[in-house]
């Protein structure tokens, strides 16, 4: 028998929309205190295409945007150029990547992108999809250790798995990923009445994530506290979802944010809190800018009824939505052998 062909592999791996706990898995809390998040992957993707020759042994990718170099040093996506190295690649490469949504926005996009890239990348080697923990550990390094920022692994874990979870962070950096159970009155709550829009406004999530990074390894009292309101927020909706009691969630999300919104001053900015006053005017029961805030996506939820004149006002504000719904599944790939 001859040597292996490779593959050119496409995955895609899903974003996500963070319900409660989120900032309690960066290691500057969760090393200390133990972090929950209770996180849900949607149907909106990072996909990745990663085609393991290149006729001049060059390395080309179209990421953030193209680039033609000789070796994977030379990248300047830092990404792209971080998770080529930890999977041991240095040229004759070729790399595509796509997205359902405008990096910066909090749905977990750097490291949907991070998991779908090193899954191509490392079936494209071995025609064996990893193993998704491993995946989401290896992709959490990526960010966490080889790129040096103060990220948790919550995005890594939802990409690489996916479905509707609670994901514990233990103090000695080990993570419990448990799903929860959708039932009939949740999934229609999720499908109707649960809404993103966009500020219009990007940021970087380890920028907006710094401050509460430093402030929390500084021991500041207020920040803690706040984490902590944070942390005991997680499990109260936990047990919302647990019980099907889908009219808590809206008013639990508003109570979130309100915490959240203290940890620093690069949380909010003025653009999403008038698009959230607009919103709670509007039939909004509750919400929160998600990921580390700054801008980029606001969830929302809706009260039964109000749809239509909520998204009315959205769309007069200018802030456009982005549909989605659950995502079962985590990162997927297909092999095509070369």
């Amino acid at each position: 028998m001859g040597e292996r062909r490779p593959q050119a592999v496409l995955v895609r791996a899903p974003m996500r929309v963070s319900l409660a706990g989120g900032g309690t898995d960066l290691p500057s809390y969760a090393d200390r205190f133990g972090g929950l998040v209770v996180s849900m992957a949607i149907d909106r993707y990072v996909c990745v295409t990663a085609y393991p020759r290149e006729f001049g042994g060059r390395l080309r990718t179209l990421c953030d945007g193209v680039e033609d170099v000789e070796e994977v040093d030379r990248l300047r996506d830092r990404f792209a150029r971080a998770v080529l190295r930890r999977a041991g690649v240095r040229g004759d490469t070729q790399v595509a990547s796509l997205s359902d949504a405008p990096s910066g926005g909090g749905l977990g996009g750097s490291g949907a992108f991070t998991v779908a890239l090193l899954h191509a990348l490392r079936q494209a080697r071995d025609a064996q999809p990893p193993d998704p923990v491993r995946l989401a550990e290896e992709a959490s390094a990526v960010e966490m250790v080889d790129l040096g920022r103060p990220v948790g692994k919550h995005d890594h874990y939802m990409a690489a798995l996916g479905g509707l979870r609670v994901l514990r962070f233990a103090k000695d950096g080990g993570v419990q990923h448990t799903p929860l159970p959708v039932g009939d009155r949740l999934r229609a709550y999720v499908a109707d009445r649960l809404m993103l829009f966009h500020t219009g406004v990007s940021r970087d999530a380890g920028h907006a994530l710094a401050a509460q990074d430093r402030l929390a390894r500084d021991r500041d009292r207020q920040v803690l506290d706040r984490l902590h309101t944070i942390r005991a927020l997680a499990d109260t909706l936990l047990a919302a979802v647990r019980a099907d009691r889908v009219d808590s969630i809206g008013p639990l999300l508003d109570a979130h944010w309100r915490a959240k919104a203290g940890l620093s001053d690069a949380v909010s900015v003025p653009r999403a809190e008038q698009l959230y006053r607009l919103a709670l005017e509007s039939g909004a029961d509750g919400g929160k800018l998600l990921g580390a805030g700054g801008g980029g996506f606001l969830l929302l939820s809706c009260r039964p009824g109000d749809q239509r004149r909520l998204r009315a006002a959205m769309a007069a504000a200018e802030a456009a939505e982005l549909p989605f719904d659950l995502s079962e599944t985590g990162s997927t790939a297909v092999g095509l052998p070369l």
